[in-house]
């Protein structure tokens, strides 16, 4: 009896997570494919997007420290709407002044497209990669 109700449970868990990635993947405007010795920092500077927004759009998929990615996994890199394809990878001494600057925006828009960085700037890391479109993105919003 045990064991059908974590059987049951499992199979319930898995049809809630394939509905979600596939409500999630309905959405998607483009995937990218991992690749061996994949991070989300090398996977996000290769295929052009914010190392937040790929963990964002992958919620559920990709745990919060990244560390659960495999090859031949296709993930989804922009949704509707939401997809930030201009972007820089954040070298060693890099502020998000000059970072802001480089891109010709305001720091406040640097910001409000990377809500994972904080007010102050001191939590930037060498190979992260920022969005830093002129455009706001509304990543609360959905498709």
């Amino acid at each position: 009896m045990f064991f059908a109700k974590q059987l049951f449970s499992i199979v319930a868990l898995s049809a809630f997570l394939t509905v979600a990635s596939a409500q999630v993947r309905a959405c998607c405007t483009r995937t990218g494919i991992v690749q061996n010795g994949d991070t989300c920092d090398k996977l996000s500077a290769r295929d052009n997007v914010s190392t937040f927004q790929l963990g964002d759009v992958n919620k559920g998929v990709i745990d919060p420290l990244c560390d659960n990615l495999f090859p031949g996994e296709v993930l989804c890199l922009g949704l509707q709407s939401k997809d930030c394809t201009t972007v820089t990878v954040v070298q060693p001494g890099d502020t998000c002044n000059a970072i802001a600057r480089a891109a010709g925006i305001p720091v406040t828009t640097l910001l409000a497209n990377n809500p994972n960085i904080n007010s102050g700037c001191t939590n930037l890391y060498p190979g992260e990669v920022l969005c830093t479109a002129g455009q706001i993105f509304n990543y609360t919003c959905t498709c």
